[in-house]
């Protein structure tokens, strides 16, 4: 089941270009009722594998804003870290890891349909004051990277759905830098934060071998069709569906 499952994710991420985790993850705890914890962890390592491949890529065309990268790296590792320390701790200070876990994943997908259906429609957000512009290229970028890395590390999801629209709305870029320069950080981000959540043993890698099976071939094939589908349309589908997938974990 664990390929087939991959292969349909893989084919929505090929057609729209979203990352898995906002996919994958919901899939997993409200279709196959897998723990929270779990699920984000062995989302990020299945995320893993396929940003490195990508950031591969990009990086060979040189489509990649390294010193950009170290900059949101700077942030959001330590932010990521910091996340899943925090998730191993919670039972000792009462919270359920499991329940939280959930309800901040929901708060994402919530908040990543917003931006996606904004975008979809249109909408052109104002652009910041040039001095604030400057302090977000500079040190702005860092305390951004640490944000994006806290959620990835606690949810899975934002590595790339949070971090574009902001790439596009400071700084100059190419759309292929954009592109380029995100997979690239989030194969840092992603495999940083994969390793810790699989060094405290909530990864499930049957699940991950098994999606990984799918997804390649999947990812491929959603790529070759996405010229030949309405991609527009689809991304509002999904942005609609990760709405109410989001209340739903609320």
């Amino acid at each position: 089941m664990f390929p087939a499952i991959g292969f349909g994710v893989g084919i929505l991420i090929g057609l729209t270009g979203m990352g898995g985790g906002a996919l994958m993850t919901p899939f997993l705890i409200l279709v196959l009722g897998t723990p929270p914890i779990v699920a984000v962890g062995t989302d990020l390592v299945y995320g893993a594998v396929t940003k490195i491949v990508g950031a591969f890529i990009h990086w060979r065309h040189g489509t990649v804003d390294l010193r950009l990268v170290g900059r949101l790296a700077l942030g959001s590792v330590p932010g990521g870290l910091l996340a899943v320390v925090a998730i191993r701790f919670m039972p000792q200070s009462g919270l359920d890891a499991d329940e939280t876990v959930r309800r901040a994943l929901g708060a994402v997908l919530c908040l990543v349909a917003v931006i996606l259906l904004t975008r979809a429609v249109g909408v052109r957000l104002p652009q910041p004051p040039d001095r604030w512009r400057l302090w977000l290229q500079g040190r702005g970028t860092v305390l951004v990277g640490a944000v994006v890395g806290a959620l990835v590390g606690f949810t899975s999801v934002g590595s790339g759905s949070l971090l574009v629209p902001y790439l596009v709305g400071v700084f100059v870029l190419t759309p292929a830098q954009v592109v380029g320069t995100d997979v690239f950080h989030a194969a840092i981000l992603v495999t940083a934060t994969a390793a810790a959540h699989a060094q405290s043993g909530v990864v499930n890698w049957s699940i991950v071998a098994g999606l990984l099976v799918g997804s390649i071939p999947g990812v491929a094939l959603g790529s070759w069709l996405a010229p030949r589908m309405p991609a527009p349309a689809l991304r509002v589908g999904i942005a609609v569906l990760l709405l109410l997938t989001g209340v739903n974990l609320l």
